[in-house]
């Protein structure tokens, strides 16, 4: 999946390690960190993590 570029010139895509349904903020932050983004935001009806970083 590609990322996508959001106000604020925050880019965000969806976690490649993250499993299961997205609860915890922090969790998925801290995937995203290993991911090598800032960090990440639990979103959309199926809460998916998804990864941020500036553009």
């Amino acid at each position: 999946m590609g990322g996508r570029v959001a106000e604020g010139r925050t880019c965000e895509s969806q976690s490649n390690k993250f499993k299961g349904t997205c609860v915890s903020q922090t969790n998925c932050g801290s995937v995203c960190q290993t991911e090598g983004f800032q960090g990440g935001n639990c979103r959309g009806l199926r809460r998916r993590c998804f990864c941020t970083r500036p553009c």
